[in-house]
């Protein structure tokens, strides 16, 4: 039975804050954002609205309005098991068991799955195969886990107390039947610490986090994918708030670094719920696609530091306290074992001068964005190249012998060579995996294709593998693309929480700033767009805020310990698969994060699949992400 007083069900969002009310939640916070008002909350709860604050962290941290749910309850799951919130329900082959939130009947309640966003025009993207670029047939391997979700949605298991989009702020765990010991009726009664599923007992039984945010958009729990079941494993799913989540009154909610303040409140919940939860809280493995790939490669460097504890108080995450000096605390760790990042959309406000530096030289090839590249576009395409340059060398990157990557030029250079070698390990390792006939496929390829003498063939040219392989004509963005002139893409994860859009790009901001008059002169050119760029982007408590959301979600610098952010207990291993199809973003953003792991003296696993497109279908040319689990698992 529920205890009285108690919440009896809670599925709904923030765009029924109204039955929010009625299903009894015990008060509503009201706070204000930063340089308004404060909001009244029209609510006899006793609540204050905090007074405006000046930009730093504490500005950003979710100042919304929101629904408190009874932690006690709700995040105590042995508590909620108990009183009847929650419970284990059994899958219909008898294989797995799923944490779910119950109604009055102690009936599951139907949950909501949104579609995954990783595609251009955010459209779902996950090819069965994989698509030669150019027309070439390229045997797909398969070997990749699954994506063969099965069963039906359910809400499960809240993972913070400030409600704001429920969706997104509760997760499914799914455990393999044999881990739970039940009575005739089928209740609960115990974890079986001696069953045997595949490797793992519920001891030993790695966790696999997932999260959904791909295109940077919010993740909600999704079906199970029993490949990880049949394994042994517990596989998690787990919702979080980010660019397209707003609340009754029209407040994003997912404002950066919202979604780690959701996805870490998941990992703090799952270790202050070990006593009811199999699987070994220490062998946590984050794995995302696209913008899920760059949350994963947060979840990996961010273990434990106190930036974000903020955040994760706003969000009411389990036993993270403010003391009164202003300082925060965590009863809990939320540091991860390992991070697994498909085709990360990462380093955000560098990304354009990444994007950039991959499509420079192909102008006049066909590497257009929809078949248009202005004078004003080109020109700003190349000096954002360039500037990339001066970046990639400020990073410091070395390789594994400890040689200094580095560019010369904008094709030249020790890190340019070293990405030629990670496209041309992708094609041997598809030839020597699947008796793939590289001669054959691509006959014409002397401008970029060579045979060395061992049989192997190596690619000398990045403009010739682009032309060469189909991939020039499949450009997905324009300059800038990730902060475009139009604030079209990800530029609604930033900024305070009333306002939609923002630009935070720094890097291409200065760029505009330095060259305004050579560019200015140009065709193409749009003064009003240009100017609001600059302003935004490097001036005022808007750019400061947005600076800081964006340190806050870069792996590549926390690993390094620039930007004034330190690991402080980072992911032991990391693993990148990316494809050499991949028409979303440069190949430098995934390759900088493994560098910069393996700088930290982490242990990394980074390969390019030949012919992957902008997903996760890896197939097994360069092993599979379950056998990689097995081997960090031992």
């Amino acid at each position: 039975m529920r205890e009285k007083g108690q919440i009896y069900n809670c599925p709904v969002d923030a765009v029924r804050m109204d039955s929010i009310r009625q299903l009894r939640l015990k008060k509503i916070l009201c706070s204000a954002v930063i340089g308004i008002a404060a909001l009244a909350c029209g609510q006899d709860c006793g609540c204050a609205a905090p007074q405006a604050m000046s930009a730093d962290v504490s500005t950003i941290a979710g100042n919304v309005a929101h629904a408190n749910v009874d932690a006690s309850l709700y995040l105590d799951y042995a508590a909620g098991m108990k009183a009847g919130v929650y419970r284990w329900l059994k899958s219909e082959d008898g294989t797995y068991y799923t944490l779910v939130f119950t109604d009055e009947k102690g009936q599951p309640v139907p949950g909501r799955e949104t579609k995954i966003n990783v595609g251009a025009n955010n459209e779902e993207r996950r090819p069965e195969g994989l698509p030669p670029m150019d027309g070439k047939a390229v045997p797909h391997l398969g070997g990749f886990p699954g994506g063969e979700q099965q069963g039906a949605v359910y809400q499960g298991v809240y993972m913070n107390a400030n409600v704001t989009n429920l969706a997104n702020q509760t997760m499914l765990i799914y455990v393999p039947a044999a881990y739970l010991k039940t009575d005739k009726a089928g209740n609960f009664i115990g974890i079986d610490h001696e069953s045997v599923v595949g490797s793992y007992t519920a001891d030993t039984a790695p966790i696999v986090y997932l999260n959904e945010c791909g295109g940077w958009r919010s993740s909600s729990p999704r079906a199970v994918d029993t490949d990880y079941i049949k394994e042994g494993m517990v596989y998690v799913t787990a919702g979080a708030r980010s660019r397209d989540a707003v609340d009754a009154n029209g407040i994003h909610t997912g404002k950066a670094p919202t979604q780690m303040a959701d996805l870490k409140s998941g990992i703090i919940a799952l270790r202050a719920n070990a006593a009811v939860l199999p699987g070994d809280k220490e062998r946590i493995i984050s794995v995302g696609t696209s913008g899920g790939g760059q949350m994963s490669s947060i979840l990996g460097a961010s273990g434990d530091m106190k930036e974000y504890y903020p955040f994760l108080y706003e969000s009411g995450a389990l036993g993270v306290t403010k003391n009164a000096d202003g300082s925060y605390e965590s009863a809990y760790p939320d540091h991860i074992y390992a991070a697994q990042m498909y085709c990360p959309i990462a380093d955000i406000e560098n990304a354009d001068l990444a994007y950039a530096w991959w499509w420079v030289d192909l102008a006049d090839k066909g590497g257009t964005y929809k078949g248009t590249l202005t004078a004003f576009d080109k020109r700003l395409q190349e000096l954002s190249a360039e500037a990339f340059v001066g970046y990639l060398n400020g990073l410091k990157l070395k390789d594994g012998s400890g040689k200094a990557l580095t560019l010369t030029g904008l094709r030249s250079g020790s890190y340019y060579d070293a990405v030629l070698q990670n496209i041309s390990a992708a094609l041997n390792a598809m030839a020597a995996n699947s008796g793939f006939d590289i001669a054959e496929a691509y006959p014409d390829s002397a401008a970029w294709l060579r045979k060395e003498s061992d049989g192997s063939f190596r690619v000398t040219d990045m403009a010739g593998f682009m032309v060469g392989t189909g991939l020039v004509s499949k450009r997905n963005k324009a300059i800038p693309g990730f902060d475009p002139m139009d604030k079209s893409a990800e530029n609604d994860a930033f900024g305070l929480p009333e306002k939609d859009r923002v630009h935070f790009s720094r890097s291409v901001a200065r760029i505009l700033a330095d060259n305004y008059e050579e560019l200015s002169k140009l065709d193409g050119f749009d003064a009003t767009a240009v100017e609001n760029y600059i302003a935004e982007a490097l001036k005022g408590n808007e750019a400061a805020i947005a600076e800081e959301q964006t340190k806050l979600l870069n792996a590549t610098h926390i690993l390094l310990g620039t930007d004034g952010l330190t690991a402080v207990h980072p992911a032991k291993y990391w693993r990148h698969r990316s494809g050499t199809a991949d028409q979303h973003t440069s190949f430098s953003i995934g390759y900088n994060i493994c560098l910069a792991a393996a700088a930290k003296g982490l242990n990394t696993d980074y390969h390019l699949v030949w012919d992957m497109e902008h997903g996760s279908r890896e197939g097994t040319s360069t092993g599979t992400f379950i056998d990689w689990i097995k081997s960090i698992c031992q």
